[in-house]
C-alpha cells in the first residue's frame, strides 16, 4: 500500500506544484515590468515557499494517517477526500475481492479434502472391521481373507495419500523416460494374487520397447487405477488385454461395460454410476484422480465401453514424449 500512496500522491501533488510555479513566475515577470525592486520577488518566494511545503507534508501526514488506519470494514463506507484517497480506495477494494475469492477457493479445496478423508477412512475402517470381526470369529483366519481384506484397505489408503498429494499445487515432478513394459509388469506382479483369485488372465500386445516421457510414480497411478476398475468389473475366467497402439496405452476387459447413460460422468468427483451402485468397492474416486494426474502431466484419459461387452481405457500421450526401440 505504501508504494501505491507513494505514487498517487506524487500524482495528486503535481498540479499544484506547477500551479505554485506558475504563479511564483507571472509575480516574477509583473515584477520586471513594473520595475518593482527584486527583493520584493524573493521575499514572496522566501515567505510562500515554506507555507506551500508545510501544506503539501500536512495534506500527506493527513492522507496517510487516513488511509493506514482504514480497515477492510470500513471500505464500503469511507469517502475518499482527494484523488489519491479514490485510487487508493479502489486499489484496496480489488485486493479484498481478489482475497475473498482465493479464501472461497481454498475453503472449497479444504471442504472437499474432507470430504474425501471421510470416505476414504470410511472405506478403510470397514475392511479392518471385516478383518476383525473374521478374527473374532474364528481362531484362524485364512490368508485369503486377509490378503483381501488388507489389499482393499492398502488400495484406499494410497487413494488418500495420492489425493492429499494432488491437492498440493506445488508438485516435485521426476520426469524421465519410462519403459512401459517393464512398469506394467510390475504392477502385474504386485496385483498377481487378485488375478488368481477372479482367475483372470493378463495379455500384454505391442509393450515392448516403448518408452514415455514422464513422472513414473503418477503414471504407476494412473494405470493401477485403471487395470483395478479393469479387474473389479471383469468377469471371471476372462482376459484383461493391455497394449499399445498410436501413442496410447489400452487396457480392455471384457466384463459388464458401463451404461451409456452412465460415460459422460464417469470422471466427475464421487459418482458411481449403475455398475458402482452394485458394489460396495466403489468410490467414485479413481477415475476422477486419474483425470486430474493426466491434466497436470500433459496426457490424456478417456474411457469407451459397450455395455455387456467390456471397457477399454486409454492413456494418450503426446508424440515428442514417446520413443520406440
Amino acid at each position: 500500500m505504501n508504494k501505491y500512496y507513494f505514487k498517487l500522491f506524487c500524482r495528486s501533488i503535481f498540479p499544484a506544484t506547477i500551479g505554485y510555479i506558475i504563479l511564483i513566475g507571472l509575480i516574477g515577470l509583473l515584477a520586471i515590468l513594473y520595475n518593482l525592486p527584486a527583493v520584493f520577488w524573493g521575499d514572496i518566494i522566501r515567505f510562500s515557499l515554506p507555507v506551500f511545503i508545510i501544506w503539501l507534508i500536512g495534506t500527506g501526514a493527513i492522507q496517510f494517517y487516513r488511509l493506514r488506519h482504514l480497515t477492510i470494514s470500513q471500505l464500503d463506507n469511507f469517502s475518499p477526500a482527494n484523488i489519491t484517497e479514490g485510487k487508493l480506495i479502489e486499489i484496496l477494494q480489488k485486493e479484498r475481492s481478489k482475497n475473498i475469492q482465493t479464501i472461497r477457493q481454498l475453503q472449497a479445496v479444504q471442504h472437499e479434502q474432507l470430504d474425501h478423508l471421510e470416505l476414504f477412512a470410511h472405506e478403510i475402517k470397514n475392511y479392518l472391521t471385516s478383518l476383525t470381526a473374521a478374527a473374532e470369529n474364528s481362531l484362524t483366519v485364512t490368508s485369503e481373507e486377509v490378503k483381501k481384506n488388507t489389499y482393499q484397505a492398502n488400495y484406499y489408503l494410497n487413494l488418500l495419500l495420492n489425493d492429499e498429494r494432488l491437492a498440493i499445487n506445488n508438485h516435485d515432478y521426476d520426469f524421465q523416460w519410462v519403459n512401459i513394459a517393464q512398469l506394467v509388469n510390475a504392477i502385474l506382479q504386485q496385483n498377481s494374487a487378485i488375478f488368481i483369485n477372479k482367475q483372470l488372465i493378463p495379455e500384454l500386445q505391442n509393450l515392448t520397447g516403448v518408452t514415455i516421457l514422464t513422472d513414473r510414480k503418477w503414471l504407476r497411478f494412473c494405470i493401477e487405477q485403471l487395470l483395478s476398475n479393469a479387474i473389479k468389473y471383469s468377469s471371471p475366467n476372462s482376459t484383461i488385454n493391455i497394449s499399445w497402439e498410436i501413442n496410447s496405452l489400452r487396457i480392455t476387459d471384457h466384463g459388464c461395460g458401463i451404461p451409456t447413460t452412465d460415460l459422460p460422468r464417469i470422471f466427475e468427483n464421487g459418482f458411481t454410476g449403475e455398475n458402482g451402485h452394485q458394489t460396495t468397492a466403489a468410490t467414485g474416486m479413481g477415475l476422477y484422480l486419474v483425470k486430474k494426474v493426466t491434466q497436470q502431466l500433459n496426457f490424456q484419459v478417456s474411457v469407451s465401453s459397450i455395455q455387456g461387452q467390456g471397457t477399454t481405457a486409454i492413456l494418450s500421450f503426446q508424440p515428442a514424449n514417446v520413443k520406440h526401440a
